[in-house]
């Protein structure tokens, strides 16, 4: 499924689940817990379609990053901006700290520039 013209996604209150990496491929999957469609003008939770355990594929990666270095995307989205074949994903999530020899709960950021993507439910 790829989105209308009309169409947005909701992530607030989410999380990543899974992300894979298909290097022979240039696929990057992301496992969303659950991601909402909706297309009024701002996100109506009766008026969304929810996919739960719902993965967007991005194929034809030209780059990605993830930071900072060792940085685990696994609690709330906090935002998403997606345009002109790049998406960046600022969530929460955990980075090991030295000092304390414990994960430490941070904010970071997914960045994705592909050539095309799709929407699996």
């Amino acid at each position: 499924m790829i989105l209308n013209d009309n169409q947005k996604i909701y992530l607030g209150d989410r999380t990543i689940t899974k992300l894979i990496f298909e290097t022979l491929t240039n696929k990057i999957s992301i496992e969303f817990d659950c991601v909402s469609i909706f297309a009024t003008k701002h996100w109506i939770p009766e008026k969304s379609i929810d996919i739960d355990n719902c993965v967007i594929d991005f194929f034809d990666v030209k780059n990605y990053s993830l930071t900072p270095t060792g940085f685990i995307p696994n609690d709330f989205i906090v935002n998403i901006e997606m345009s002109n074949h790049k998406i960046n994903i600022k969530t929460l999530g955990e980075l090991y700290n030295p000092q304390s020899e414990q994960l430490d709960i941070i904010e970071g950021d997914l960045h994705i520039e592909f050539g095309r993507y799709n929407i699996n439910y």
